[in-house]
C-alpha cells in the first residue's frame, strides 16, 4: 500500500470513528433557564465524603430572593462547606432571571488564617480583588462571556433547566477563585432512584463534562427538583441529601 492510500484510509477511520462517537451525542440545546422552582429561604443540608468515602463535613446550599443594588429583584445563593478544621462560604447575587451572577465573595478558614476571593461581574469582564493568608491584596480582571454563570451556583442552577430524557446544552461557566474559564456540556444520560437520609428520589443523571473533568448531579424529577446528590469531577467528593428545607 502506498503511503498516501494509507494515510487516506486512516483519515477515512478516523472520520467514521469521529462520527460513531457524534451519533452517541444528543444535540445540544441553546441554554434557557425556566423560572425558579426554588422558593426565598430554601435550604439543602448535605453530608460531604471525600475520594475515599469518608464522611469529611457538611455542605449547606441557602437560596434567598432580595433586591440587589439596581433596586432590581435577585437571588442570593450561598454556599458553606465545613470539612476537616476548615471552613468556606461563598455567596453570590444572581439576575432574577436568567441567574447571571453580579457579584460574589468567597472566604476561606482556617485556624487563625483566612483568604478571600471578591468578584465583580461587568460586560464581558470580571474584576477580582484576592486577600491572601499573608493579608496581601491583588487585583485581577478577567474575560469572558456575558452569559458565563459562576461554576459554585451550576449545582442548583440545574435545576432550572427543562431536564428529560436526551436533554443536553452548553453552560459557560467561571471560577473567581482559580481565575478559571470553561465551557461545560451538561447532559441527562439517565434515571436513577437514589436513597438518602431526606428519603428516596426518583432522579435524573446529568453529566456535567469538562476538557479535564467529568461531575454528575442527580436532580429530583419532581419539583421543585432538588439537588439529590453530587459528584465533583475534579477531587472526587460526594454531596448527598440529607435533609431538604423548602423556601416559603
Amino acid at each position: 500500500m502506498s503511503v498516501n492510500k494509507g494515510m487516506w484510509a486512516i483519515g477515512w477511520l478516523a472520520a467514521i470513528a469521529l462520527l460513531l462517537v457524534s451519533c452517541g451525542r444528543p444535540e445540544p440545546t441553546p441554554l434557557l433557564f425556566e423560572a425558579a422552582p426554588w422558593a426565598s429561604g430554601e435550604q439543602h443540608t448535605m453530608s460531604l465524603t471525600n475520594a475515599d468515602g469518608q464522611q469529611v463535613g457538611s455542605a449547606v446550599y441557602t437560596l434567598n430572593s432580595i433586591v440587589d443594588g439596581a433596586g432590581e429583584p435577585a437571588w442570593a445563593f450561598e454556599r458553606q462547606i465545613a470539612a476537616l478544621e476548615s471552613q468556606e462560604v461563598i455567596t453570590v447575587t444572581m439576575d432574577a432571571q436568567g441567574f447571571r451572577p453580579q457579584a460574589s465573595h468567597l472566604s476561606r478558614s482556617s485556624g487563625d488564617s483566612e483568604e478571600s476571593v471578591d468578584a465583580q461581574y461587568g460586560s464581558g469582564q470580571v474584576d477580582m480583588l484576592l486577600s491572601t493568608r499573608q493579608n496581601i491584596m491583588t487585583t485581577q480582571r478577567a474575560s469572558v462571556p456575558s452569559d458565563a454563570r459562576e461554576t459554585v451556583t451550576l449545582p442548583m442552577l440545574l435545576r432550572a433547566l427543562p431536564l428529560a430524557k436526551g436533554y443536553a446544552t452548553e453552560i459557560n461557566a467561571f471560577m473567581p477563585v482559580a481565575g478559571q474559564f470553561e465551557r461545560i456540556e451538561a447532559q441527562v444520560t439517565g434515571e436513577e432512584a437514589v436513597q438518602t437520609e431526606a428519603g428516596p428520589f426518583a432522579t435524573w443523571v446529568v453529566e456535567l463534562n469538562t476538557r479535564d473533568s467529568q461531575s454528575k448531579a442527580w436532580i429530583a424529577k419532581e419539583a421543585p427538583h432538588v439537588l439529590v446528590k453530587y459528584l465533583d469531577g475534579r477531587n472526587k467528593a460526594i454531596l448527598q441529601l440529607k435533609q431538604y428545607q423548602p423556601g416559603k
